[in-house]
């Protein structure tokens, strides 16, 4: 799957906010659609705060099982992610997707935590995987990954972990961009709704780049 391995910086770039009103943009062909481009976030870009509190609101409404019960306040949302961008740096990556052409509209986002311990230094996590509900079947969710691994092969991180909610429409996504399953654990979390679900572990042998 085809990413450009070194985006165009956008610290200037001030995001589009998702217009669901917006009738026209909504009924345009899919063949309009801007390409999309996948950028590694810095603290700094601070500028994609308010989007990326839409996308993780909007995921967890939708079911996403991500550490969050619906409703998910704003508030919430905009804690969480001051967290992680406290955390960016040499152990923890975010990337986000988002449309090329104009402001940037963002699609998605995921994150990779670096295992810092001395006996694990080739392996890492991936951790919330999240597609905007009004931009799935464009191949976001393919080119985050397909970006993130490839970073974490030049870092010399080759063995890679996830977990996901079983049964979900996630795992079908993983198994496709050639995950392994490697179990499952039942009654693991509360969903976004308050009921318990079992999650999918997965993990991925990368090249060793580095």
């Amino acid at each position: 799957m085809h990413v450009a391995l070194n985006p165009t910086a956008i610290h200037a770039r001030a995001p589009r906010a998702f217009n669901p009103l917006a009738s026209d943009d909504a009924a345009a062909p899919q063949l309009r659609r801007a390409p999309i481009e996948v950028v590694k976030l810095s603290s700094r870009d601070l500028q994609w705060l308010p989007a990326l509190t839409t996308l993780l609101i909007d995921n967890v409404h939708q079911g996403a099982s991500l550490g969050f019960l619906a409703p998910l306040s704003r508030y919430q949302a905009l804690d969480y992610w001051h967290g992680v961008f406290a955390r960016l740096g040499q152990h923890h990556q975010l990337w986000i997707a988002c449309e090329s052409d104009g402001p940037g509209r963002l699609l998605g986002s995921v994150q990779l935590s670096l295992c810092p311990l001395a006996n694990a230094h080739h392996r890492g996590e991936v951790q919330r995987l999240m597609v905007h509900s009004q931009e799935r079947s464009r191949g976001v969710a393919g080119q985050l990954m397909s970006r993130l691994e490839c970073a974490a092969a030049t870092q010399g991180r080759y063995l890679l972990r996830l977990e996901t909610c079983a049964d979900s429409q996630a795992e079908s996504v993983f198994a496709h961009l050639g995950w392994q399953r490697a179990g499952q654990i039942p009654d693991h979390c509360h969903g976004a709704e308050g009921q318990l679900q079992a999650a999918a572990l997965y993990w991925k042998r990368l090249p060793h780049l580095v």
